[in-house]
């Protein structure tokens, strides 16, 4: 049962940003033996690494999620933030719905790419990012946890990369599957179905992909059998009664030390729902969950449409190194949903993002004999325009023009016969904003400007071979953010945006650790802190407040393969927070639980009794939190819960393979993290937000390669 996610993992581990390095595997995964070293010698992967680096080069705390592991756990995981909350450490609790917002990378927003274009709207964010791209369409997903200057332009928590998936050999392959989902508690509006198809092949130099997929998702119903609110948080976003399509297109030529290659996905998900009327009749007290009722308060039909376009070109043979230089594009609308609450009811509105960028990066080695020295350098340039659009009602936030420069360079030396490894770069950013002229919600017209920010942004790590199986590492890095420019600039009491403090959001991050690896186990352990003068959270009124916080945590990850049928392993993430509310120096206020999830453990059992037979059962637990905090999301208890999964893979023949899942297997009867935090019951706010968890749901799908 030996896999490859190990090795995967610890190649992302160089990276041009100095954080310490942490897991080498993935939290199901056993990594190579060191019988295989000499396969190791060759594998590596371009991602937060910016180039393709050797395995055995690892300095950074990175994790991957392989497409095997995303297509088996997509079966019975709807969406891309339910499957890193289940094989990620440090990533928290899945909100069980299509956004993203309280669901934090070591208590931090994090960066989303695809094929390293970013996705996250740093300056009116939708918390989208994870959501804007099918699985069908992922090849792996790559997560740098701690604070990045990697990639930069708001990646205080880490950033999540997730890479394409890329043309087999051969002139021409092909693929096609059938699926389904459906709830017991009502089969007929619960049943959904998907459909993927792909082609790709390459030839003479050329080579090709084309990928598609279509979803038409049904109803959702609670443990109790309840039916959930197609947008079951506020105008956050559901994933019921929708429809979706994704098309992944690539086409390239590579030539000796050349290689070009342009890509474009297309994303789009649309709610039309009989469902989308009132929702009430949530009650933590009586533990029943808030129902939707008949109708739609939609003026616009909700929904999300992503457009990516990337283009790539490298040569491994140029100032006695290598080149990357790539071009990208990125327009993203988001139309949310229109509700009522307290009898008071919301416009309707989107967002509207278009990014347009690049980036060049050399590796060039430097004429040191005595050490082995590499510099990675280059350049980021990025430019955002962000507006919303009015449906039903006005405007209340400015447009937003940014722009981006971040030159940046990276060392890194081999010490000891290689038996130690020292990173250390700068990365230095340049971000300036135009804001027109606008009207705020609260009324205040608001003179607009240009914000500039400048920040240097440093990191050093290192790591230290104990012996053939133990490393011990540790690190230092800081990442930058705007903060929650949209929400500050939306309601806050000012008349110019001068006003504003430049000082934007810089994040400290130390983590150390140590990690092991035997023949067929392995093993790690981390301890992080970070920090922050200005960071950003939310009062009782749900007001912004820019404030100094901190926060710290463990993290462990354990795998074994207890024989060749049978492998066991599991993580372990537990991290608190806390802020200062007066500003005197003194952190007297837990930071509440859209921002520090409570104790989160998964584990997993495999096994594969035969070549063609695997089966895998998995369970996540979600812990009690009892913060002490004057935060919204910090008053109310967070219950535990457990639930767990199973799924199965059949290979029929060799050309097909028959896949069963089982989510929520157990019918748990539970409310999310986010969900809780929200549910504020002396505020009267459950009756609205206090939703339940889908029940019992089960999958099958059919796939043919050909």
């Amino acid at each position: 049962m030996l896999k490859n996610s190990g090795l995967v993992t610890a190649a992302l581990l160089a990276a041009v940003q100095g954080a310490a390095a942490q897991d080498l595997t993935l939290e199901d995964e056993t990594v190579l033996s060191s019988g295989d070293a000499t396969l190791l010698d060759v594998i590596t992967v371009t991602s937060a690494t910016r180039t393709e680096t050797p395995i055995d080069e690892a300095t950074v705390s990175v994790s991957v999620v392989t497409e095997d592991q995303i297509e088996r756990q997509a079966n019975v995981n709807s969406n891309i933030g339910q499957i890193l909350s289940k094989t990620i450490p440090g990533f928290g609790q899945s909100t069980e719905n299509l956004t993203e917002y309280g669901q934090t990378l070591r208590g931090r927003n994090f960066l989303t790419l695809i094929d390293g274009v970013p996705q996250t709207n740093n300056l009116n964010n939708n918390y989208r990012a994870l959501n804007s791209i099918s699985p069908s369409a992922i090849g792996q997903i790559e997560v740098v946890r701690g604070a990045t200057a990697a990639y930069g332009f708001g990646a205080p928590g880490g950033l999540v990369n997730i890479i394409t998936k890329t043309p087999e050999d051969g002139e021409f392959n092909a693929n096609l599957s059938l699926g389904f989902k459906a709830s017991p508690s009502n089969f007929g509006e619960s049943l959904s179905y998907i459909t993927e198809a792909g082609a790709s092949g390459a030839k003479n130099g050329f080579f090709y992909l084309a990928n598609g997929s279509w979803e038409d998702s049904g109803a959702s119903f609670t443990a109790d059998g309840a039916r959930r609110p197609p947008d079951s948080f506020g105008t956050q976003g559901g994933t019921d009664d929708i429809g979706a399509f994704n098309f992944l297109g690539k086409l390239g030529y590579e030539h000796e030390n050349h290689r070009v290659l342009f890509s474009a996905n297309k994303y789009r998900y649309w709610q039309d729902s009989n469902w989308a009327g009132l929702v009430s009749g949530g009650s933590r007290a009586n533990n029943t969950s808030a129902t939707p009722s008949r109708g739609n308060l939609n003026t616009r039909t909700p929904g999300t449409d992503n457009l990516t376009l990337n283009a790539n070109y490298t040569n491994d043979d140029i100032l006695g190194g290598s080149l990357d230089l790539q071009a990208y594009y990125n327009d993203n609308t988001t139309t949310f949903t229109r509700t009522e609450f307290f009898g008071f009811q919301y416009d309707q509105y989107e967002t509207e993002s278009q990014k347009l960028g690049g980036r060049a990066t050399f590796d060039t080695p430097l004429p040191i004999e005595q050490v082995p020295v590499d510099l990675v350098w280059g350049l980021d340039v990025l430019n955002d325009k962000t507006k919303t659009n009015p449906i039903d009602g006005p405007v209340d936030t400015p447009e937003y023009d940014l722009v981006g420069l971040a030159p940046f360079a990276q060392l890194r030396a081999e010490l000891f016969d290689d038996r130690a490894k020292l990173t250390a770069g700068v990365r230095y950013e340049h971000l300036s904003v135009d804001i027109n002229d606008y009207v705020n919600e609260i009324g205040t017209s608001v003179t607009g400007g240009t914000l500039t920010f400048r920040e240097p942004l440093f990191n050093i790590s290192g790591s230290v071979d104990l012996n053939d199986t133990f490393t011990v590492f540790g690190g230092f890095s800081q990442g930058f953010q705007l903060g929650d420019l949209g929400r500050y600039l939306y309601n806050s009491d000012f008349t110019n945006v001068s006003q504003l403090s430049d000082d934007g959001q810089k994040t400290d991050s130390y983590e150390v650790g140590l990690r092991a690896v035997g023949n067929a186990w392995d093993a790690s352990i981390t301890g992080f802190y970070n920090k922050s003068n200005n960071g950003v959270t939310y009062d009782a009124n749900l007001d912004i407040v820019l404030s100094p916080e901190q926060i710290w945590g463990v993290e462990i990850a354990a795998n074994y393969d207890v024989t060749d049928q049978i492998a066991v392993g599991g993580t372990l993430t537990w991290l608190e927070g806390e802020y200062d509310t007066t500003g005197d120096g003194k952190y007297d206020s837990d930071l509440g639980s859209d921002r520090i999830a409570p104790l989160k453990l998964t584990g997993y059992v495999e096994y594969s009794p035969r070549d063609w037979a695997n089966f895998r059962l998995q369970g996540l637990y979600s812990g009690h939190r009892d913060p002490d905090s004057t935060q919204f999301t910090g008053i109310e208890t967070i219950d535990s819960y457990f639930v767990m999964d199973a799924f199965a893979d059949f290979q029929v023949n060799d050309t097909s393979k028959l896949s069963l899942g089982v989510e929520n297997m157990l019918n748990a009867d539970y409310v999310p993290v986010l969900q809780q935090a929200y549910s504020v019951q002396s505020y009267g706010y459950d009756d609205y937000y206090y939703v339940k968890a889908p029940g019992v749901t089960f999958s099958a799908k059919y796939s043919v390669k050909f």
